[in-house]
This record gives structure tokens, sequence and C-alpha cells, in this order.
């Protein structure tokens, strides 16, 4: 009995620890929903296996896995959009059997890679103004190995030979164009997000918060073809980090959140090059959400 009463002031000390840290106040968002990936409550590791998922339960994993398998709901605080609390985080993680395959393509061996998807590409994400929503917190016992490149939240083009925008982590390969030198292979700069429009511009950046949640928002004007992105941290309003930004937003594309690691030592980068083994590393999301912003509606 003593055991019993010891264990349940453990898991209450630990819940008060992270409820405690919860703003009271309303952090709803204030514009239409178009796709809503917060994770309900009441959601199961299981759900994620079935379409009553937000996110596609078939894409894109390795080879044999569920998701499970790779998922985890972490007892974390909820981020700034999880409140009032009505959805929590989730975390997505990448092992050595994070290998995708394609249909009917070849394994992808290059890659370590689980992304959670939202929408088909042709969806009412992709017409209009649509603000693109997420929060990111780090898991401190499944860090990024940031020698590596990684893409973290992308908006991948239905052509697949680019996104929209995409945030990338780590040291980034030379393959990929980075036009600015200063935040891709050296010194500090494998420590900051870096955002990149579709020609892998590097347009903003800013430092990994290795202890809190770091809010983004990127707006897509598919009429206008502009991008424009937002940032805060924890539970402060986001605020405007870029100008409007012209670039080509056509062609549809769908969201991926999670963690795409990219090899060191690479010629193709997709099916060959370096990743060590044993790997276990992770992302915590939350506040995940597709809204529409015409009239210039975005929920900060």
């Amino acid at each position: 009995m003593a055991s019993l009463k010891i264990h349940f002031m453990a898991v209450l000390a630990s819940f008060t620890a992270i409820t405690t840290a919860v703003p009271t106040s309303h952090y709803d968002t204030k514009c239409p929903i178009t796709l809503d990936g917060r994770v309900p409550i009441n959601a199961t590791l299981k759900t994620f296996d079935t379409d009553a998922s937000p996110f596609n339960p078939d894409f894109t994993k390795g080879q044999n896995l569920t998701w499970s398998q790779i998922l985890k709901l972490p007892a974390v605080a909820p981020s700034k959009f999880d409140l009032p609390i009505h959805s929590k985080a989730v975390e997505v993680t990448i092992s050595d059997a994070s290998i995708f395959v394609p249909g009917g393509g070849t394994q992808q061996l290059g890659f370590r890679r689980a992304g959670l998807l939202m929408g088909n590409g042709s969806d009412a994400t992709n017409v209009g103004v649509k603000t693109f929503h997420w929060s990111v917190k780090q898991d401190l016992n499944a860090k990024m190995n940031l020698t590596h490149e990684y893409m973290n939240v992308w908006h991948e083009a239905n052509d697949y030979a680019s996104n929209h925008f995409s945030i990338n982590a780590g040291i980034m390969l030379e393959q990929d164009k980075p036009t600015d030198s200063n935040v891709t292979t050296t010194g500090l700069a494998k420590n900051l997000w870096k955002i990149l429009d579709r020609k892998n511009n590097v347009i903003w950046t800013t430092r990994i918060d290795w202890d809190v949640w770091q809010n983004f928002a990127v707006t897509l004007d598919y009429e206008k073809n502009t991008l424009q992105v937002y940032y805060s941290r924890e539970y402060d309003s986001l605020h405007p980090v870029t100008a409007l930004l012209s670039q080509d937003n056509s062609g549809g594309g769908q969201m991926q959140i999670g963690l795409l690691k990219k090899p060191t030592e690479t010629t193709s980068v997709v099916y060959d090059g370096y990743q060590e083994s044993g790997i276990y590393e992770g992302q915590i999301y939350g506040g995940v959400f597709i809204e529409d912003s015409a009239g210039g509606c975005i929920s900060a």
C-alpha cells in the first residue's frame, strides 16, 4: 500500500508540474480551419493507425512499420494552440528502420524518415490564402544529430521536385544549393532553424531552443504568389519575421511534419550516403493546423 501511495504521489507531482506551467489565457484559433492536425485529448497511439487519425495512416514511414510503433504521446505542457486543453502533443521518432519505399519504387536508403501527412495535394489548402501552423519542442533524450541535415516540416509540391516551404535543421548539404553559406555548413549554423522557400533560399533563421515550445506559421497566398513567415516562443503572440516574399506557389502540395534525416557523404541524397546505426531521434509537435487567411486573418 505504501509503494502504491508513493507511486500515486509521483504521478500527481509530475502532472502538477506540467499543468502549472500552462497559462490560463485563451489561445484558441480565430480563423476558419481548413485542415486540423491537432491531436484530440482522447487519442491513443492506435488512433494514428486508423482513419480516425488527423493524418494519413499510411504515409510516410518505414516499410512494415505502423504509426503506433513510431509515435509517442509525451507528457509535456500543451503548446500555444493546443489551449484551452482540447488537444495534446505528439512526438515523431525515427530509427534504423525508418526507410521509406515509395509505391512501386526503390528503397530510399539515404534517408531516415517519418512524416505525418495532411491533405491530398489538391484539397482546399491549395487555393486562396492559407496559413500553415505548427509548434515544435525538443526531446532531450532523443536529440537530432545536427551533423546531418533535417527537414522537419515541409509542404511538398505534387511533382515531388520541390517544397513550397520547409523548415530545416543541421548542416545543410551542398547539393541543396542554399544561397546563404553563413547558415549552412560551419560554426553555430547547425543549431539554427532555417526556413527555406521553393528555390531553397534560406529566408529566415532562429536558434533551436532546447527547452521551450517554438511556434511557426507560414502564409501562402496562391493568388498573389507570396509567402510570409511568423514566429514566437512558448505562449507569446506570433509576429511576422519576414516581409511578403514573391514565389511560385503553383502545383498543389501536402504538408508533412516529422523528421527527414538526410545522409552525409552522399551523391544522390535519396539512395546513398552515410547514416550511423543505433538511431533514436524525435521531435515533439503541437498546434498543427491549416487555416483560411482570406482578408488577412491570422491566428496569432
